[in-house]
This record gives C-alpha cells, sequence and structure tokens, in this order.
C-alpha cells in the first residue's frame, strides 16, 4: 500500500467513527430532525420546554406566546453570570410587558436560594436540576441568553455577559424598547 491509499482509509475511518459517535450520544443518525428541533435556532420557533420555578411551580415556555421572552441560562459559580444578573434584574422590573426567565444550570435549591436573596432577584428563576435542557438547547457557556419575540420566534442569542448595549439592540429584535 502506498501513503494515498494509507490516508484514504485512515480519512475514512475517521469520518467512521465520527458518524458512530454522533449516533451513540444522540441516539439519532446525524441531522435527525428530532435532535435539530431542540436546538434553538435563530428566525424559527423557540422549543418548547417544561421547567419547575424556584417557587416550585411548574411552567411550560408554550405558555408565554404572546408576550416577548429573555431566556437566560446560568449558574452561581459563574462570574459573568453573577455580574449580569442585576442588568436582568433592572430590565424584568422595568418592562413589564417583557418576561424574563433565569434557567440555572444543575445546582441545588439552597445554593439558588441564597445566590437570589444576595442579589435580590425578583424574576423567575428556572431549575434545570439535570442539565437536561441546557443539553438539549446545546448551551455549552455560560450565561447563554436567547431573546424571543410575541410569535415565540428566537430572534437573537448571545453567549457571555450581556450589557446595556447589547441588551439594547437585541431587545428591539424583539420589538422591546429597553
Amino acid at each position: 500500500m502506498n501513503w494515498k491509499m494509507i490516508l484514504l482509509l485512515a480519512s475514512g475511518l475517521l469520518v467512521g467513527v465520527l458518524l458512530g459517535a454522533t449516533i451513540l450520544i444522540s441516539g439519532n443518525p446525524a441531522g435527525s430532525s428530532i435532535r435539530n428541533s431542540q436546538i434553538p435556532e435563530i428566525g424559527k420557533k423557540f422549543p418548547d420546554f417544561t421547567l419547575e420555578k424556584l417557587s416550585g411551580e411548574k411552567l411550560a415556555f408554550a405558555e408565554l406566546r404572546g408576550k416577548p421572552v429573555v431566556v437566560n441560562f446560568w449558574a452561581t459559580w459563574c462570574e459573568p453570570c453573577r455580574e449580569e444578573m442585576p442588568l436582568l434584574q433592572s430590565l424584568a422590573e422595568e418592562n413589564q410587558d417583557l418576561i424574563v426567565l433565569g434557567v440555572n444550570n444543575n445546582e441545588t435549591v439552597a445554593v439558588i436560594e441564597r445566590f437570589v436573596k444576595t442579589l435580590q432577584i425578583s424574576f423567575d428563576i428556572l431549575l434545570d436540576v439535570d442539565g437536561k435542557i441546557a443539553g438539549k438547547f446545546q448551551v455549552f457557556g455560560f450565561p447563554t441568553t436567547y431573546f424571543i419575540d410575541r410569535e415565540g420566534i428566537l430572534r437573537a442569542t448571545h453567549i457571555g455577559q450581556l450589557d446595556e448595549g447589547l441588551l439594547t439592540i437585541y431587545l428591539e429584535k424583539i420589538g422591546q424598547q429597553p
């Protein structure tokens, strides 16, 4: 065998391994519409999910249709999350027509409650206790924030800490004034 044949066989083997790993991890073939339907995509309907609030009530995202929504995935150990929380709190207080949701990733209620009390957060905190929703949405960095319009269409996604300027731009995309 010459080096070209070896390279071709190695490339084929690598593609096979990657495809197999994708199927094994997702439980579906690569490109499956079932798997992709859970990944939020700009310009498409935001995927429905149901999580428990810190207060104990259940919240289904579909119930919020008709209102603009900001969904922020965060964790207490995340310094940028901690720093942007007051901005999100101000946003929730100043925009009664806007729904702000904080989705905590995989932390205990006691830890979250301490954090919320310390920072005086009053908007709804949802509990993604096993990280399944973050996993389905492929949230790999915190904070990650989604901006959804009144029709339930995702208009913007931001990975990383928000500031007032960025927030203004994203709010305009969902028909909200800061």
